[in-house]
């Protein structure tokens, strides 16, 4: 398994303000532009003006994520992406710096962007706006109108992140 940690200044202040992403890379079929999903997830927190702490973001198979899924959503199939939020819930004060995990699979996502018509890369980066808007507390399964915020910053961080592309 592969690991990459990357401490960035996101923040161009005077008292600048550091986030910590590491990604861990669990499945060894497909390749991620590292440097790439660095540069987005620095921008999506630019963006929604997240200033400090650790985000995690992993790499996994269908197999690995299924687990995951029937595991703590009681749904036993692969799917493409889960949040796991560290803020919520019990303990979610005892490391607040700590905004929590995205996992995608990247044989789902591979798959779904072919179904789709989408480039793999754009579809990766929905995942990862996805994935990361719900550590951030956005739930579409909350209601409609959550639902539809969600997808309103969905396509604009999409928006923003890919223009001059």
């Amino acid at each position: 398994m592969e690991r990459q940690n990357a401490r960035l200044n996101i923040s161009p202040g005077l008292s600048p303000s550091i986030v910590d992403i590491s990604i861990r890379n669990c499945q060894r079929k497909y390749r991620v532009p590292e440097r790439r999903v660095l540069s987005w997830t620095r921008r999506i927190l630019q963006m929604k003006r997240y200033e400090s702490g650790e985000i995690g973001i992993l790499w996994v198979n269908d197999r690995q994520i299924r687990r995951y899924n029937r595991d703590y959503r009681h749904q036993d199939k692969a799917t493409d992406v889960l949040a796991f939020p560290m803020r919520e819930g019990v303990g979610g004060e005892l490391h607040p710096q700590f905004l929590g995990d995205v996992m995608i699979s990247l044989e789902t996502a591979k798959r779904d962007a072919a179904l789709s018509g989408r480039r793999y890369l754009d579809h990766l980066l929905m995942l990862l706006i996805h994935g990361t808007l719900h550590l951030m507390g956005y739930d579409h399964e909350q209601s409609d109108r959550e639902a539809q915020r969600m997808k309103r910053q969905e396509r604009r961080l999409f928006k923003k992140l890919t223009e001059g592309v």
